[in-house]
């Protein structure tokens, strides 16, 4: 049976606040992705002059989430590329054997 892992406390700052985070991820991921978003919200900060925190967490939020979903739609891409382009290899290599042994 597979052991749960253990959640771990941290804490972490997001758009300048202190934020007490409980997770089960590892801790150096869970800041990696707390760093991330403060400096994507530092980033629309920079970009909008004066907004609201608010408002910039979800700006970043959304620009993120259209990251992601850019991310899938190539990897789905690459994966179809790529499953297509090892079934044509195995064909080649079957018609090649196929050749061979008539020969």
């Amino acid at each position: 049976m597979a052991e749960t892992p253990k959640a771990v406390s941290l804490t972490v700052e997001i758009g300048g606040e202190q934020h007490a985070i409980r997770s089960t991820a590892d801790r150096e991921d869970v800041e990696r992705c707390a760093r991330f978003l403060d400096e994507n919200i530092s980033e629309v900060h920079r970009r909008a002059g004066l907004m609201d925190a608010y408002k910039a967490t979800i700006l970043a939020a959304l620009s993120i989430t259209a990251r992601y979903f850019e991310a899938q739609a190539d990897l789905a891409d690459l994966r179809a590329r790529t499953a297509l382009r090892s079934s044509s290899l195995a064909e080649e290599v079957e018609s090649g054997l196929k050749e061979d042994a008539g020969s």
